[in-house]
């Protein structure tokens, strides 16, 4: 084991939801691989994201800040400053190679965001951000694999199943299994993470690597190629515990744009075995990404680097996969904001330890940085982890927070207080116990045995909700 700065290897899924991990028992997942990893490293139980849409959240575990404070608060706007210096950069210029494969998903589209080796695929959809396909790596290689008419026969069916959301949700959220499992991005994202790292040179050699493996699943459509399609049977799928939790006494949920998904559904026929099926397509995709997780890692133990390299696996949100019926992501309730985070540390000195309290992803820039021998920037809003991984023991603020928009969470020990617009727009706050089953089943923000913790954590989120309003405030 090497006393120079660690190698990185940076693992992160798209909207895998937290409990989808067989090391956390769940009933139906099959994760070896990432079992493994959990062995190997800490699995922190009560990690959260810092903010629900894709691009927001990975632009704050980049950059340390919140959303209001880098600028990026959707999926399509731009980091502000645009030249806002990130993650990989700042590894960079403290002697990193970097390298990233798969989803950015950081804006503008002209940055190489201090990746050396880049081969950015955020999108093959031309929907939203037609820039996005023309920029993807994984839609060149498709066009130089299988020629210009079939790549653009596979984007106009992307296109096609990302335009059923209206009229046919079932196909938006199944997709068309449109490519085999070779032609699959989660295939290639994994074949080119492993070529890179039989090639960096890596701390033995002098200079150490961060490597960025992003995958762009297990997020919609679900339905992966062959095997994986069909490795869970529908009928053997339970529904989540939180499937049935209720909506009537959640008040920012019944005003949001979920609200009536359920209801919706069921006109149009929809059963609990549609919601199975769609279960096993999703947890059929994560048992996919969680094999070529397995590839990654194995390239990184030919090399030999296992013991140089500091190894994350983590989601950028999470989906509600169930929860009161839904899909997506949004709310910051368990399904949408509580994340999977396993860290492999080579200096851990009790390897497969479970770790309870709360973190943040947005914590992963201040330890990658000083993991990395870099600076930590003064405005950093992000917490080195390196003392719940290094010291079982250690003080540490049992705390996570989380906002998108108008709508904040925060998680303090086992409470986790939300708040956003409820009826007429009038601010509304839920109040949940995290060890209670189902998760976020009964809202205790009246019950008068919760009071005081209502008062103290109420004032605590909206102080940091307004300081984080005004951060957006400055930047405009």
């Amino acid at each position: 084991m090497t006393t120079s700065p660690p190698n990185i290897l940076l693992i992160l899924a798209d909207q895998w939801r937290f409990d989808c991990l067989g090391a956390l028992g769940h009933p139906a997942v099959r994760t070896p691989n990432l079992d493994r990893l959990a062995e190997r490293g800490v699995l922190f139980t009560s990690a959260y994201a810092p903010t629900t849409p894709c691009g927001p959240a990975r632009a704050s575990v980049f950059t340390g800040r919140y959303p209001d404070a880098h600028g990026l608060c959707s999926g399509h706007n731009h980091l502000d400053p645009p030249d806002r210096p990130v993650l990989p950069e700042m590894l960079q210029q403290a002697g990193y190679e970097t390298a990233l494969v798969g989803k950015l998903h950081l804006k503008p589209l002209t940055r190489r965001y201090g990746f050396a080796h880049c081969l950015r695929s955020d999108s093959f959809c031309t929907l939203y951000d037609p820039e996005e396909v023309t920029d993807s790596a994984y839609v060149r290689w498709l066009r130089e694999t299988l020629g210009d008419d079939a790549s653009a026969d596979l984007v106009a069916r992307f296109d096609a199943d990302e335009a059923a959301f209206a009229s046919d949700e079932l196909r938006f959220l199944l997709g068309s299994d449109v490519v085999d499992e070779a032609h699959h991005p989660t295939t290639w994202t994994a074949r080119e993470i492993a070529r890179l790292l039989r090639e960096l040179p890596g701390t033995r050699a002098g200079r150490p690597f961060l490597v960025n493996c992003s995958f762009f699943g297990p997020h919609q459509p679900y339905r992966c190629p062959g095997r994986w399609g069909t490795l869970f049977d529908p009928a053997d799928v339970p529904l989540p515990a939180d499937f049935h939790a209720t909506m009537e006494d959640k008040p920012i949920l019944r005003h949001s744009w979920l609200s009536d998904h359920p209801a919706r559904r069921r006109e149009r026929g929809w059963t609990e075995d549609t919601y199975r099926t769609l279960l096993a397509a999703y947890y059929g995709g994560i048992a996919m990404i969680d094999h070529y997780v397995g590839e990654v890692l194995g390239a990184l133990d030919e090399r030999g680097l296992w013991d140089d390299t500091l190894v994350i696996f983590s989601a950028d949100h999470g989906d509600y996969a169930g929860q009161f019926g839904c899909f997506y992501k949004s709310i910051p309730y368990e399904g949408s904001a509580h994340v999977p985070l396993i860290v492999h540390d080579p200096c851990n000195p009790q390897p497969g330890r479970r770790e309870e309290r709360a973190v943040s992803t947005i914590d992963l820039f201040a330890t990658l940085l000083q993991c990395g021998g870099a600076a930590v920037p003064g405005d950093s809003e992000s917490r080195d982890l390196r003392d719940l991984l290094l010291r079982p023991n250690a003080p540490w603020d049992d705390s996570a927070l989380h906002k998108e928009g108008p709508r904040s969470l925060l998680v303090r020990g086992k409470w986790k207080l939300l708040r956003g617009p409820g009826e007429g727009g009038e601010m509304a706050y839920e109040l949940y116990d995290r060890t209670e089953v189902p998760l976020d089943g009964t809202n205790r923000i009246d019950d008068p045995r919760c009071a005081d913790i209502a008062f103290a954590l109420r004032a605590e989120l909206d102080a940091w909700h307004e300081r984080q309003d005004a951060a957006a405030g400055r930047m405009k």
